[in-house]
């Protein structure tokens, strides 16, 4: 074959080659990605492909559950309480409608009440969540939040206990 007739097969072929390197992740592949990374603990990982995710797909159909998996990845493997907090404020303000926001603004409470000691926010973020989400299925436990505000709830079953103790102890 002559070099004119290979030359048009070459810059084809070099063309898909560039071409499939540059296809971008469609949003479920990102998701499925940050997802394993989850399940082999590579947290790092997973809050990246997140964050990815968040930049390609913006208003994605899934955008809003990498703000909340990458807010619990924070609080719970991390243990960066002050991240995990600005991506539930992210997740309320960027997506008000989302199922995860009664959650998010939950979280926000429960993170300044018992991990940032920050009584006053846990407080506002307590009362949002009472008046903006009155059904919801976490309400009780945001009404026994705002009643033991403050409190060490280790002491608080310590005496639960040692009470129902005292009182056996009392009837032998």
């Amino acid at each position: 074959m002559s070099l004119t007739k290979t030359m048009p097969i070459a810059t084809i072929l070099l063309g898909l080659a560039i071409l499939a390197c540059g296809q971008k992740r469609t949003e479920e592949e990102f998701l499925k990605l940050a997802q394993k990374y989850e399940a082999q603990e590579n947290f790092d990982e997973a809050i990246k492909t997140y964050e990815e995710q968040l930049d390609d797909y913006p208003k994605g159909q899934y955008a809003d559950e990498a703000i909340e998996r990458a807010a619990f990845i924070y609080y719970n493997n991390i243990h960066d309480f002050k991240k995990a907090v600005e991506y539930h404020e992210r997740l309320i303000k960027d997506y008000p409608d989302s199922e995860f926001v009664s959650r998010a603004r939950f979280m926000i409470g429960f993170i300044y009440a018992n991990n940032l000691e920050n009584y006053e926010l846990a407080k506002q973020y307590y009362n949002e969540f009472i008046e903006l989400h009155p059904e919801n299925e976490l309400i009780e436990s945001v009404k026994w939040e705002l009643e033991h505000l403050g409190q060490d709830v280790n002491n608080q079953l310590d005496d639960l206990f040692g009470n129902k103790k005292t009182n056996d102890e009392a009837t032998k």
